[in-house]
């Protein structure tokens, strides 16, 4: 669980948040990074964190009032739906 795998995960998921017509921007770097998302209709900007979930492996994305493991193939969608509202 290298920390700088951490700005890679972030840009995988702001790729992915295109499609749902968010604007994502990985800010930072290293084991500082986040990731901010703004939603272009609301102009709601959100923050979300990739964080290590030694316990079961892998990592976790980390939003206000939530969180999902990566490996989870729901994530992404669910991630959206919470930057969208």
């Amino acid at each position: 669980m290298h920390p700088g795998r951490r700005q890679h995960l972030l840009t995988w998921l702001a790729d992915q948040l295109q499609r749902y017509e968010l604007c994502p921007e990985v800010l930072w770097s290293g084991p500082n990074a986040v990731l901010r998302v703004t939603n272009q209709r609301t102009k709601a900007i959100r923050f979300i964190a990739c964080v290590p979930a030694p316990q079961m492996a892998t990592w976790a994305w980390v939003w206000s009032n939530d969180w999902a493991l990566i490996t989870d193939p729901r994530a992404v969608p669910v991630i959206a739906e919470a930057m969208s509202s």
